[in-house]
């Protein structure tokens, strides 16, 4: 039996599996490591992305017996939902969160959440909007001046046409990457088309609620090259914020960063404060009047889970 280091790829069921010195490994963890995770605050003891020590067997099977530090996750707190957070991935360099202009509709308040947890673990992030080929000029255009000012870069891309899937592969390019949108914006076409070779199920949009079903079930981590990877996601209806401060969401809209030390109150919340200089900047658009309601509507969310909290 030999023991070396691992990254988890995928999680199916009790096991793991585990890419180590170019082979994959079917793992299960040690009752242990089982054992000392159960006091952990996460879902998961272990999740993609994971640097792992493993002990391996020639048969292909082996055992984990470690993880590793992680340097960020990517996670959710739903209200709701029992205490632990979901981590869906760890060890990322970089978010793509991926919307359609149609069927289903953009939804850029679910990417705006999307992007606070990026910010807040420090890992970049990109909006990729897919389904070009239904668009307009206006449609873009509003997307663009939606996050104007936020340091957020916008792609525009078509799976089916091929339009920007060149600068999309270099955003991929030597890094891990992980991609999540809501249903049906089409994160499988786009894999399909980056990895010919995955040939990913896809499901049609249904015409009666113009929303998709996931078609990919589990997060798995898929190899493009030597150095990059993809960790592909299920489609997301939700994604919950509750582990930060009401006071502290502001600092993750980053098109308010230059304007709030002008506010009288600090911290501002740019709410219902007097004298707040990024209401002044939405009023004069400076800011996008829709990207500012985006940003109350996460503030009422985490107001109303602190007063349900703290009664």
């Amino acid at each position: 039996m030999n023991r070396c280091e691992g990254i988890i790829i995928k999680a199916y069921g009790a096991y793991y599996r585990v890419l180590a010195d170019g082979e994959e490994f079917n793992c299960a963890l040690r009752g242990k490591f089982r054992t000392s995770a159960r006091g952990s605050s996460y879902s998961d003891p272990v999740v993609v992305g994971d640097r792992v020590l493993i002990s391996r067997n020639d048969d292909g099977t082996g055992a984990i017996d470690e993880l590793l530090e992680r340097r960020n996750i990517f996670s959710r707190k739903e209200k709701g939902r029992n205490r632990s957070e979901d981590v869906i991935a760890s060890n990322l360099d970089r978010i793509i969160v991926i919307q359609a202009f149609q069927r289903p509709r953009m939804n850029l308040r679910f990417a705006d959440r999307i992007i606070v947890r990026s910010i807040k673990e420090s890992i970049d992030v990109v909006v990729c909007v897919n389904k070009l080929d239904l668009a307009d000029d206006a449609a873009c255009e509003f997307v663009l001046e939606y996050y104007r000012g936020a340091d957020v870069p916008v792609l525009f891309v078509s799976a089916q046409t091929g339009d920007g899937m060149g600068e999309l592969a270099d955003v991929i390019r030597n890094r891990v990457t992980l991609f999540v949108g809501n249903s049906g914006v089409g994160k499988s076409s786009i894999l399909n088309t980056l990895v010919p070779d995955l040939d990913l199920h896809t499901i049609e949009i249904s015409d009666k609620t113009g929303k998709g079903r996931h078609a990919t079930t589990n997060a798995a981590m898929i190899r493009v090259d030597a150095e990059s990877f993809i960790v592909d996601t299920p489609g997301l209806r939700e994604f919950g914020l509750l582990d930060i401060e009401p006071h502290e969401l502001a600092g993750y809209f980053m098109e308010f960063s230059r304007y709030h030390d002008a506010c009288s109150f600090r911290p501002c919340t740019h709410d219902h404060e007097p004298q707040c200089a990024v209401r002044d900047m939405v009023d004069e658009g400076a800011i996008a009047h829709e990207r500012y309601i985006s940003y109350l509507n996460i503030l009422a969310t985490l107001r109303e889970y602190r007063a349900i909290k703290y009664g």
